[in-house]
C-alpha cells in the first residue's frame, strides 16, 4: 500500500491521475447479469434496477406541474436521423434539463418500435450560464428555486409522464464524471451517447473523454452548441487527438467511434 501511496504521489506532481473502479461484483451488472458480453445493452428494467430500490415515478402526482418542454435543440432532425441509421439499444444523454431532447428521441424511438433505454444524465441544478444573471427569467427564473435549491428535476419527471415515457427513460441524478464511473462499474455501453451539459471547455473535454470509452465499436457520440467557443474548441481538441472527423448536421457536431 506504501508503494502504491507513493506512486500516486509522484504521479499526481506529474499532472497525471489514476481512477480506479472498485470490482464489480460478479453477480451484479447489466450484461453479466444475463451472461452477455460487455457490450451488451442493458433494458430500461435492468436500469432502472441497478439505479434505484424504487419506481421513481410511482406516486409522483406530474399534473401539478404541466406540460414544459421549454429548451433548446431538442427538435433538431439530427435525432431522427441518427436513431433510424444506427438503431440504437441503448441512449445515454447527458445534460437532460427538462427532458425535451430525451422525449423526441423517446417519440422516434417508439415510431421505430425500438425497445431501447433512454438514460438521462443530468444534477438538474443548472449550467454556469443559469446562475450568472439573476434577473434572466429564461435561465435563472427556469431553475424553479424552493428555499434556494433548484427543483426543475420535478418538471422533469412531470414532463416524462405527461409523454407516457416512464417505461423507456430512467432518470439518473448525478454529475457527468460519477455516471461515467458508474457506467464503466457495471460495464454498460451505449450506441448513441448524447452530451448537453456544460458549456465550459474543459468541462466538453473531460466529458468527451469520459464517455468516448463508453460507446460500442461503431457508436455515435454527438452533441449540441457547436456556436459556443467553449463547446467547438474542446471538440476540436478532443477530435484531433482521437483522430476522428467531425460532422455538423442540423446543429449538432457528431464523432463516430470506429469499429
Amino acid at each position: 500500500m506504501k508503494l502504491q501511496s507513493l506512486l500516486k504521489t509522484v504521479l499526481y506532481r506529474l499532472g497525471f491521475s489514476i481512477k480506479r473502479i472498485r470490482p464489480r461484483p460478479k453477480t451484479v451488472g447489466a450484461g453479466a447479469a444475463r451472461g452477455q458480453d460487455r457490450e451488451a445493452s442493458p433494458s430500461a428494467g435492468e436500469l432502472r434496477a441497478l439505479l434505484h430500490r424504487e419506481d421513481v415515478f410511482e406516486g409522483f402526482d406530474f399534473a401539478k406541474y404541466p406540460l414544459d418542454l421549454h429548451g433548446w435543440g431538442s427538435r433538431s432532425a439530427a435525432f431522427r436521423e441518427l436513431i433510424v441509421e444506427r438503431a440504437p439499444r441503448l441512449v445515454i444523454e447527458v445534460g437532460t434539463w427538462k427532458g425535451g431532447s430525451a422525449l423526441e428521441m423517446a417519440r422516434i424511438l417508439d415510431e421505430q418500435k425500438s425497445a431501447a433505454a433512454i438514460l438521462c444524465v443530468d444534477t438538474w441544478l443548472g449550467a454556469l450560464e443559469f446562475w450568472t444573471d439573476l434577473a434572466d427569467p429564461e435561465r435563472y427564473g427556469s431553475l424553479a428555486r424552493k428555499h434556494g435549491y433548484p427543483s426543475v428535476y420535478y418538471q422533469f419527471l412531470a414532463n416524462v409522464c405527461h409523454r407516457g415515457a416512464q417505461e423507456r427513460i430512467v432518470p439518473f441524478p448525478q454529475t457527468a464524471a460519477i455516471a461515467a464511473l458508474w457506467l464503466r462499474y457495471y460495464d454498460i455501453r451505449a450506441d448513441l451517447i448524447y452530451l448537453d451539459g456544460s458549456h465550459e471547455e474543459e468541462d466538453v473535454y473531460d466529458d468527451l473523454n469520459a464517455y468516448w470509452p463508453l460507446l460500442t465499436p461503431g457508436g455515435t457520440l454527438f452533441g449540441d452548441d457547436y456556436t459556443w467557443d467553449g463547446v467547438r474548441i474542446a471538440v476540436e481538441r478532443f477530435a484531433r487527438e482521437q483522430g476522428c472527423k467531425i460532422v455538423l448536421r442540423a446543429e449538432k457536431w457528431i464523432l463516430e467511434k470506429a469499429r
